[in-house]
């Protein structure tokens, strides 16, 4: 229903004429006042309070950011399509790409690639200190390579592994490929014990992603323009999972971050997640109810170990919404700040993120020395074929559809069918979501 709901309003919008680039010359920014809508609650929150508070204090135009905590991301997402609708957008809004790219078919948000390569307000004399992979996420080739958004941050999508119990059942080291991991979850299943191999997230469709790359798969064709998911390694990755909950070496879990919990309780040897969650699932393991335990992270399992690890790249960038000149350009210059490396070192302390910046690691060398599982995590996203998933306006239908399809095959349906079915559903929802 929340699907129909959101495709109804979004037909409902009038789009306006594309606008070409924005010419900055003349702007001035000073005194704008920006309402930013981003998802951080809790310690976060009152973190990006902090900084926003040095922001309004520092910057030499009196721009003045407003941050408010809008909810989680599907509940931003609602709020901006109800927003657009209404032409009562804020000027900043945290975004996956294929949520900006929705906004964008509304004419919604601003091309930043103006803002980035202008010589006045520009970074692009410090290109070379981004991490390639983070900025170049937000291009995307449904809108002719408008970049959507800027990243603040940056996470990767890794397995959690109980060493203590893969110790005790005579495993030297996390497996490396899916034959390892399936034999690994046979030795440490124990219905004496209470123990098995993996809690199972079925409703999170980048767990699907990161194994069909895993595989050497994509979910879309070579050249990026479309939806590819009936294929040999989306196969692969349904049937393998089918097989390892009927042999019993996996369970799914309940709800939300129920794995985390089954983690942390030493009942599952192992989980995967993002790296913003690697103190979450500390916090996890101080208070199961085993005690606390050995435990690390490394990549997902892959295929083969004949080449770097393929990794799901993912997190929200930040979007700026098409209001006046002077308003985009003030957005701006906020997300230029946040992208220094002082600010992306302190915001990396406080939420555990990876900097968008080179040059802020020796500014978080506290961290890399004192949390060995991030250190790995850093040192893992310099070596690894770094993939995000797709960035197209619409996609938050389509994860719901993987969703749904992964779990009739893991509840016994044919998969090949099954997939067929989710071939045609993704490439009808995005030529329905496309400009």
């Amino acid at each position: 229903m929340r699907s129909l709901l959101i495709a109804a309003a979004l037909a409902a919008i009038v789009c306006a004429a594309a606008v070409g680039a924005p010419s900055l010359a003349g702007v001035d920014p000073t005194g704008a006042q920006i309402t930013f809508w981003y998802q951080h609650s809790a310690e976060r929150d009152t973190a990006m309070q902090a900084l926003l508070a040095e922001f309004n204090r520092t910057n030499p135009w009196k721009i003045t950011v407003h941050g408010e905590y809008a909810g989680p991301y599907d509940q931003i997402y609602n709020k901006m399509v109800a927003a657009i609708a209404a032409g009562n957008t804020p000027e900043l809004v945290v975004a996956y790409q294929n949520q900006s790219a929705t906004y964008a078919v509304s004419n919604a948000i601003v091309d930043l690639d103006p803002y980035v390569h202008d010589p006045t307000w520009g970074v692009q004399k410090d290109l070379g200190d981004f991490i390639a992979g983070f900025i170049n996420q937000d291009y995307t080739s449904q809108f002719g390579g408008m970049r959507l958004g800027f990243p603040p941050n940056r996470s990767i999508e890794i397995l959690y592994s109980n060493t203590a119990m893969l110790k005790a059942a005579g495993i030297a080291a996390p497996p490396r490929t899916w034959d390892e991991f399936y034999a690994d979850c046979q030795k440490v299943t124990s219905a004496q014990k209470g123990t098995y191999g993996y809690a199972l997230d079925n409703l999170d469709a980048s767990h699907v992603f990161s194994f069909v790359i895993s595989r050497g798969g994509s979910f879309t064709t070579p050249d990026g323009t479309a939806y590819r998911l009936d294929t040999p390694e989306m196969k692969d990755t349904f049937l393998y999972m089918r097989k390892l909950l009927t042999a019993g070496l996996a369970r799914k879990i309940a709800k939300k971050y129920d794995d985390q919990t089954e983690f942390g309780n030493g009942a599952a040897a192992f989980a995967v997640g993002s790296t913003s969650g690697i103190p979450y699932y500390g916090a996890a393991v101080k208070a199961g109810r085993g005690g606390a335990f050995d435990w690390g992270i490394g990549p997902v399992p892959q295929s083969t170990t004949s080449r770097p690890p393929a990794i799901d790249l993912y997190g929200a960038s930040v979007s700026v919404t098409r209001t006046t000149p002077k308003k985009q350009l003030a957005a701006w210059l906020f997300i230029r700040w946040f992208s220094e490396a002082r600010q992306q070192a302190a915001w990396t302390h406080e939420s555990l993120y990876f900097p968008v910046r080179r040059s802020a690691e020796p500014l978080i060398a506290d961290i890399l020395k004192s949390d060995p599982r991030f250190a790995t995590a850093w040192d893992l996203l310099k070596t690894a074929d770094l993939k995000g998933e797709p960035p197209f306006a619409g996609y938050d239908l389509v994860r719901d559809a993987i969703s749904s399809a992964y779990s009739r095959v893991l509840d016994g349906a044919d998969v090949d069918s099954t997939l067929a079915a989710l071939q045609a559903q993704a490439q009808k929802i995005l030529k329905d979501s496309s400009p």
